[in-house]
């Protein structure tokens, strides 16, 4: 999992927006991020930065926690 990970960090460093793979927005608590599956129990949930032009990484492997 740990290579799947860093691939998408990788990807989304260049484009946070780019598909695949797809991303989805969250809401609630997390309203305003996004989300990645890296499998059907793990997910990285990120925020975009556009004035720091930075991704910034809310949380990444379980979304059950």
């Amino acid at each position: 999992m740990k290579p799947k990970a860093r691939a998408l960090l990788e990807l989304m460093a260049e484009d946070p927006f780019r598909k695949p793979p797809p991303f989805a927005k969250l809401i609630g608590d997390l309203a305003g991020a996004y989300s990645r599956l890296l499998n059907i129990q793990h997910r990285l949930a990120y925020q975009v930065l556009e004035d720091e032009k930075a991704v910034k990484v809310l949380r990444l492997w379980s979304h059950y926690e």
